[in-house]
């Protein structure tokens, strides 16, 4: 039994009913301001403990200021009526008042809202507990009143908003964004890597929750203190979890009330600047401190939390973070979003599916910005969404390979299950608005042409037997220079990424001791062939000097072509793809050392691994595809050889672990041939290959699906 309950049995005089009719009234502290908004002056009020802020026009505010909670409806009808110099009846001030409570604008005291929640259904009491924690996407805590707290916090440290800390503030900005700059390469890596989670552990996961929910609760308070320094009330702070990632929230609805729009900019940039603050405070720290140490770890694990990332994620506009209330609010319109979200979807339904729904009206010079901004969000939204749930995918993969998609897949449905019983939904509103139009356009005969063209698209032969792999380009003609004789690298005539013609020397090499050695061996032939000629005129031993004179050839002839070897050439045209070849200038290598490669680069060759179960549809003269990644558009290509035996595929072109529990299959090669006149590419790039088989219709790819699936089974 509930305190309500209990008030009914004690208190039988004062029903539920006799409650409800009292006369509302205004919340005491209710905050309230005049604003302008579109240039027409409103009055914007907040509610201490309501999760909303409120614009009425001034008259009706007028009217809403009567509302005491003492005077009776028919003395409320004569005060508005005076007021405002029309006639009120007594009904239309009730039902102005239950359009306002509709609101839940006006204050109740705890016996009345327990009054309120008994007259409720219980259906509509397990719905409102429902709603509030079976939804993923925002999972709210009890909140605290922090106002005391930030007050005394605020006198603590309000030097921190006076111009000479703002200086010094920017000066430490510009200071670590030059830190930044300078270490971007390491920087920007390691803050992808902190929000992957594609190989983290339990204690990793751990760590990014306290450092998140730290930096989280600094952020919200750096809001409330910025509310506090512009004259206006926090009453709530609190806990949440958005998509089960910890996070925190300020009520500062009070200074969005009582700020003008500068104010209003600064309470809401005032979270990530806190942020910022101890991101300029430990850069220096980082920089500084010698690496792996404790100080100096623990510093760069802030900046990567509270640096580029805190910027992109809390500042941009096209989700409801810090950076869509700034734009809100310098745009002039409070519900972006969902305006521009309603606008273009009722559009849609209405000019395309032809629905009947009603356009909310929008300024014409406002519709080309709400379209772009309701496209762009839902994309970034989804797109969010879906790097969420790939990053819970991370973690659960990282513990437990085998069913961590279990996990993901879940996580994954429970974000989008919204947005899939909104997509059902409206599949149902097309389906019973066209249905009676549709029955009514199959008529007899065209349900007979449109089973016979279904039949013939059925049959057609225009879908071809594919299938898709992996590779790494490779050159289709390569030449290995390598040093035929030992010697010192004395001049490089072509470097990295140079061309080069057939026959054109790369690298020159000296061997002293070689160029002696032919020199001696040259003197040694004249020598052998003068004396040669002298005992064939005196008739003497002609025969050993004509021996001695032709070893004495071969052996000169050998040196000539061992100094020949001396300058390394290329046999193919090309480019040099050995990077820094200047380098081995002044070294000495040995017989067989690698000095150069040179490829020709206009034919590039790629191998992709097609499994045994899919090998009968291809054979040695397939059509092929090629798309690179990195690179626009796809390339034809042709298949080169196939290698008759079959390979297992290398780990880094497939996720062996889909296999899991089963046997993997075997894979043959196929190498394929692409031209690549104009040389986009290059060896080393990765992408994906289909190949092509032959023609089949669509009931010929399912009849052989079926075939193989029995014939696997059962033979």
């Amino acid at each position: 039994m509930n305190i309500t309950q209990a008030l009914n049995v004690a208190l039988p005089e004062l029903p539920a009913k006799l409650v409800s009719q009292r006369p509302p009234r205004v919340h005491p502290d209710v905050v309230f301001k005049e604003h302008i908004e579109e240039g027409k002056p409103v009055i914007r009020a907040y509610v201490p403990g309501v999760d909303a802020m409120f614009t009425f026009p001034p008259e009706s505010w007028a009217m809403i200021q009567l509302f005491d909670g003492q005077v009776s409806y028919a003395e409320l009808a004569e005060l508005c009526s005076r007021e405002a110099g029309v006639a009120y009846s007594e009904e239309a001030v009730r039902d102005f008042a239950a359009e306002i409570d509709a609101m839940n604008f006006w204050y109740r005291t705890p016996q009345e809202k327990n009054i309120k929640l008994m007259q409720k259904t219980a259906d509509e009491r397990r719905r409102l507990q429902k709603k509030k924690w079976g939804d993923l996407s925002e999972i709210k805590f009890p909140a605290v009143n922090p106002d005391r707290f930030l007050t005394w916090l605020y006198r603590q440290i309000s030097f921190m908003y006076t111009p000479w800390f703002t200086v010094l503030t920017l000066l430490a900005f510009a200071f670590t964004a030059g830190i930044f700059i300078t270490h971007w390469s390491e920087v920007g890596r390691d803050t992808l890597e902190v929000y992957n989670f594609a190989d983290k552990s339990w204690f990793d996961v751990a760590a990014f929750w306290i450092i998140a929910s730290v930096l989280l609760c600094i952020h919200e308070i750096g809001h409330g203190l910025t509310c506090k320094h512009y004259g206006a009330p926090v009453p709530a702070m609190g806990f949440l979890l958005i998509y089960l990632t910890p996070a925190f929230y300020t009520d500062t609805t009070a200074g969005e009330v009582k700020a003008n729009r500068f104010q209003r900019l600064m309470i809401a940039v005032s979270g990530v600047w806190a942020e910022l603050v101890i991101c300029a405070l430990v850069t220096p720290i980082w920089w500084g401190t010698a690496p792996n140490t404790a100080v100096h770890d623990v510093a760069y694990t802030i900046i990567l939390f509270t640096g580029i990332a805190v910027v992109l994620i809390n500042w941009n506009p096209l989700m409801k973070l810090d950076g869509y209330y700034i734009i809100c609010d310098l745009l002039g319109i409070s519900d972006l979003k969902e305006a521009s979200s309603l606008y273009l979807s009722t559009w849609v339904k209405r000019n395309v599916w032809r629905l009947p729904v009603e356009v909310p009206y929008v300024p014409a010079r406002r519709r080309p910005g709400y379209v772009v901004y309701a496209i762009l969000s839902g994309l970034y939204s989804y797109s969010v969404l879906y790097v969420f749930a790939s990053f819970i995918g991370n973690i659960a993969r990282n513990l437990s390979a085998d069913w961590g998609f279990l996990f993901e897949l879940g996580t994954a449905y429970l974000i989008f299950r919204a947005r899939l019983r909104t997509l059902w939904n409206f599949m149902k509103f097309v389906y019973l608005d066209k249905k009676d139009r549709v029955k009514a356009w199959f008529t007899p005969a065209r349900k007979v042409v449109l089973s016979a063209a279904g039949i013939v698209f059925l049959l057609l032969p225009v879908w071809h037997e594919s299938a898709v792999g992996r590779f790494v380009l490779e050159p289709a003609n390569l030449s290995v220079l390598r040093a035929l004789v030992p010697g010192t690298v004395t001049r490089v005539y072509a470097d990295e990424g140079q061309r080069v013609e057939a026959g054109a020397p790369i690298v020159q090499l000296r061997n002293v001791p070689l160029d002696s050695k032919l020199a001696r061996s040259q003197s040694e032939l004249e020598t052998a062939a003068h004396k040669a000629d002298s005992t064939l005129l005196r008739y003497a031993d002609y025969g050993s000097a004509e021996k001695e004179r032709d070893r004495l050839g071969q052996q000169t002839s050998d040196f000539t072509s061992e100094v020949t070897n001396l300058e390394v050439k290329t046999p193919i045209a090309g480019q040099v793809t050995t990077p820094r070849v200047g380098d081995k200038v002044g070294s000495y290598v040995v017989e067989g050392t690698e000095l150069a490669e040179v490829a020709d680069l206009s034919r590039l060759r790629a191998r992709i691994y097609i499994s045994e179960f899919e090998m009968y549809k291809f054979g040695p003269d397939s059509a092929a595809r090629l798309q690179v990644d990195g690179l626009w558009g796809r390339r034809d290509a042709r298949t080169l050889a196939v290698e008759p035996m079959s390979s297992d595929i290398a780990p880094a072109l497939i996720d062996l672990s889909k296999f899991k529990g089963q046997r993997p299959p075997r894979f043959y090669v196929f190498e394929l041939l692409v031209e690549n006149p104009s040389g986009p590419m290059r060896p080393g790039m990765t992408g994906t290959a289909r190949l092509y088989g032959r023609r089949r219709s669509l009931a010929g790819l399912a009849g052989q699906s079926v075939k193989d699936f029995f014939g696997r089974k059962f033979w």
